[in-house]
C-alpha cells in the first residue's frame, strides 16, 4: 500500500467534508483557499498543489495550509494559518505579504532565504532568516555590514554560521563612536542587537541564520545613535542596521562599503535607496539623542531632482573606486563626511565650516570643491549626472587654472602631493560667471624681480606661488615682499590663504 498517496485521499476527504460544511451553513467564503502540495514540490506556484487547483490571485485570499510551503513568487494575500506543524521557505529575491493575521503552529517556522522579504502584521512572529556572505581572501580581504533582524539579542555561534572552527577563519568587530575604537569579538565577545551594524568577514563562503523573533514592520522602528561633538569629522558615526525582516528605508542619507571593502559610497536620502534584510549601513548622528528611522515605505522623498556623482581614484587604478563626494538638488540629503579609511583621498563640500559627503544645494553659480591626498602620485576624478540636465558645468582647478568642461569631458586627471591646500577646485554653474574676475582680485604685482602683496599683511597666513604642472615651489608666511630669484620665467599661479578665504591670482615672472 502507498502510505502517501492514501494520506492524500484522507486529507482530499477531509477537505470535502470541510467545505462541505461551510456550503451548508451558508459560512462559506470564496476567498479561502487550501494548500497540500499534491505535486510533492512545495511550490505555492503550482495550482496542482492547491486543492481542486484553486489558487490565490489578490489580497483578499484566506490561506490555509496542510504541509510545508515555499513561496516560490511574490505573494499578497489577507491571511495565512497551518493545521499542522509546517515550515514556510520564502525564496531568495521573493516576498510574502500578508496584510491581517499569521496563526501559526509552535513546531513550525518561517524561513528566509538571503534576500528574501517577509511583510506582516504580528506582533512577533518565528523566523529564520538567512545572509549569504562571500569569502574574502589574502588579496581583497572583503567585508561585510551585517545586522540582525530578530527582536532578541543574537549571541554569535557556530551553530548560526557568525563563527567557525578554528577561529581564524571568521573576523568579528563592533564600532564605538564613544571612543572611536574597534572591538574585536574575539577578544571581546559581545551579542548583535537588532537595529545595529557589525563588520564581519569570512575565509569561506557561508551562511549565517539569525533565528528568533522578527517584528512587524507596520510601524517605523527609531535606533538611538552615538554622538560625541569632540570627535570632529567622526562625531556621530554609527554602524546601524535593517532591523526589520523586509526592505526598509531611512530618513537620513547613509553610507555603506563598496564592493572591495576599502572605501565608503554614500547614498543620498532623495534616491530612495532600500536596506536589504541583514544589511548594516553607516550613518552620521547630527547631535546628541539623535536617532535613525527605519521603515518599510519611504519616509520623506516621492521624486529625485538630480545629483551629480563625483569619484575620485588613483589613475593607475580607475576601477577602484577610493572616494566620493555627491552634490544633491534635493533638500535634506546632506551627510556629514567620514573617513574610516586610511591613505584614501578625500573629496567633499563645505557647508557651515563642516565637510559634506553629500550637500544639497539649489540654483547657484559657483562651488568649491575640497581635495585632500594622502598619498602623493597622480589622480582622476569623474563626473557623473544622474536624472539632472545642464546646460553648464565647470571645474577650475587653482592650482593650474586648467578649466575643464564637465558636459564633453566628465573626467579631470591631475598630480597631487599631500602638501597641496585642500581648496584645491570649484565648480562653476553659470557661463556668465566671471573666473577672472573673482580669481584675478590684484593683490599682487611683479616688478624688478619681486612679487608685491598690495594688501596689509594683517590676516594673512601664507602665500604659495605654484608653477603650471600644480607644484607649490614657495611658500612664504606673512610677508608682503616675495624674491623671484631662481624662478624660471613664466606664468605662475599665486595663493593668497587669509583667515578670511583664499584668494588665486596668475602672474607672469620675467
Amino acid at each position: 500500500m502507498n502510505t502517501k498517496n492514501t494520506l492524500s485521499s484522507v486529507k482530499r476527504l477531509f477537505m470535502a467534508i470541510v467545505l462541505l460544511l461551510f456550503a451548508t451553513t451558508g459560512s462559506f467564503a470564496q476567498n479561502l483557499f487550501y494548500f497540500h502540495d499534491f505535486s510533492g514540490d512545495h511550490l505555492w506556484s503550482n495550482p496542482e498543489n492547491w486543492y481542486e487547483g484553486l489558487k490565490p490571485t489578490d489580497n483578499t485570499a484566506e490561506v490555509g495550509v496542510y504541509t510545508d510551503v515555499i513561496i516560490d513568487e511574490d505573494v499578497d494575500i489577507l491571511k495565512i494559518w497551518d493545521y499542522t506543524n509546517c515550515d514556510l521557505t520564502i525564496q531568495s529575491g521573493k516576498k510574502l505579504t500578508v496584510r491581517e493575521s499569521i496563526s501559526w503552529s509552535l513546531g513550525g517556522v518561517f524561513i528566509l532565504e538571503d534576500g528574501a522579504q517577509l511583510l506582516h502584521q504580528e506582533s512577533y512572529l518565528a523566523a529564520k532568516v538567512q545572509k549569504n556572505v562571500t569569502a574574502y581572501d589574502a588579496d581583497t580581504h572583503r567585508w561585510d555590514l551585517i545586522a540582525s533582524p530578530i527582536v532578541e539579542d543574537i549571541m554569535p555561534s557556530i551553530e548560526n554560521g557568525i563563527l567557525t572552527e578554528p577561529d581564524n577563519g571568521f573576523a568579528l568587530y563592533a564600532f564605538n563612536e564613544e571612543n572611536l575604537s574597534w572591538t574585536n569579538f574575539k577578544e571581546t565577545p559581545f551579542p548583535i542587537s537588532n537595529g545595529y551594524g557589525y563588520l564581519y568577514g569570512n575565509a569561506l563562503d557561508t551562511t549565517i541564520t539569525f533565528f528568533g523573533n522578527v517584528r512587524s514592520c507596520a510601524a517605523p522602528a527609531e535606533i538611538p545613535l552615538s554622538y560625541h561633538a569632540s570627535n570632529n569629522n567622526m562625531a556621530g558615526c554609527n554602524f546601524v542596521g535593517n532591523p526589520f525582516p523586509c526592505q526598509a528605508f531611512t530618513n537620513k542619507s547613509y553610507y555603506v562599503l563598496n564592493k572591495e571593502s576599502n572605501s565608503l559610497m554614500a547614498i543620498a536620502l532623495s534616491s530612495n535607496t532600500p536596506v536589504t534584510p541583514c544589511s548594516g549601513i553607516i550613518v552620521k548622528a547630527e547631535e546628541a539623542n539623535d536617532v535613525v528611522t527605519f521603515s518599510n515605505e519611504i519616509i520623506q522623498h516621492s521624486g529625485n531632482q538630480g545629483y551629480i556623482e563625483i569619484t575620485m581614484a588613483k589613475s593607475n587604478a580607475q576601477q577602484l573606486i577610493l572616494d566620493q563626494a555627491l552634490l544633491s538638488y534635493n533638500p535634506g540629503d546632506d551627510l556629514g563626511k567620514i573617513a574610516i579609511f586610511e591613505g584614501a583621498p578625500k573629496v567633499c563640500f563645505t557647508k557651515d565650516n563642516k565637510e559634506l559627503a553629500i550637500l544639497s544645494t539649489d540654483s547657484t553659480d559657483m562651488l568649491p570643491l575640497k581635495f585632500k591626498a594622502e598619498e602623493n602620485g597622480a589622480y582622476t576624478m569623474r563626473f557623473e549626472l544622474k536624472e539632472l540636465d545642464l546646460s553648464y558645468l565647470h571645474l577650475i582647478d587653482n592650482m593650474t587654472g586648467v578649466n575643464t568642461d564637465l558636459l564633453t569631458t566628465p573626467t579631470y586627471t591631475f598630480n597631487a602631493t599631500t602638501s597641496d591646500y585642500t581648496s584645491r577646485f570649484k565648480l562653476v554653474f553659470d557661463p556668465h560667471y566671471d573666473i577672472e574676475e573673482h580669481e584675478n582680485e590684484g593683490f599682487a604685482y611683479y616688478s624688478n624681480g619681486v612679487i608685491h602683496l598690495d594688501l596689509d599683511t594683517q590676516g594673512l597666513l601664507s602665500l604659495q606661488v605654484i608653477d603650471m604642472t600644480g607644484h607649490v615651489i614657495m611658500k612664504r608666511d606673512a610677508i608682503n615682499r616675495v624674491s623671484t630669484s631662481g624662478m624660471t620665467p613664466g606664468c605662475y599661479v599665486l595663493r593668497l590663504i587669509t583667515s578670511n578665504g583664499v584668494k588665486m591670482q596668475k602672474i607672469m615672472i620675467q
